[in-house]
């Protein structure tokens, strides 16, 4: 098994294009044949989860929770039925909003984006990254904390109502 600083370079490069290229067509595509949303609950105040369907084949799933302390967001993409590409933005405000020292320029914010081949994950980048080589034990982590929501989400697919954009 190649590991996540093994992986051929020229190899690594070719399924990041092909990953990036599905991305783009992704978000190209105005008309959905379909929009499933289920709202959650499991953050402050609320949020929901979209799952995109472009001919009866799911290819997006937003997730978008809304608290006191800040904004969570997590596009999941998929390439032959299978997890490609997750770009995740943590939006961490200086205090919560209802405080008048609340300032949205103050807020921080966390971009992280995975891509996945074949269930592993081959590339991870991070707007925190400090040049530091991520470790081994925080990259499988983060893999299998990534693929499990992703799955959690596919299973809580069959529960959402259709909506049509």
């Amino acid at each position: 098994m190649t590991s996540f600083a093994q992986k051929n370079d020229k190899v690594k490069s070719e399924e990041i294009k092909t990953i990036k290229a599905n991305f783009t067509r992704i978000n190209s595509i105005k008309n959905w044949s379909k929009i499933k949303e289920v709202e959650t609950d499991n953050s402050a105040d609320g949020g929901y989860i979209n799952y995109y369907y472009n001919h009866d084949k799911l290819e997006k799933i937003v997730v978008r929770k809304f608290g006191e302390s800040g904004q969570y967001l997590a596009e999941y993409y998929l390439l032959n039925n299978k997890l490609s590409f997750v770009f995740e933005k943590n939006l961490k405000y200086n205090v919560p909003y209802y405080l008048k020292e609340f300032n949205y320029d103050d807020s921080e914010i966390i971009e992280d984006r995975y891509y996945y081949s074949n269930n592993k994950l081959i590339n991870y980048k991070s707007n925190q990254d400090d040049g530091a080589p991520f470790s081994d034990i925080f990259i499988k982590s983060e893999e299998k904390r990534v693929l499990k929501e992703f799955n959690q989400l596919l299973k809580n697919s069959s529960l959402a109502r259709k909506t049509t954009k």
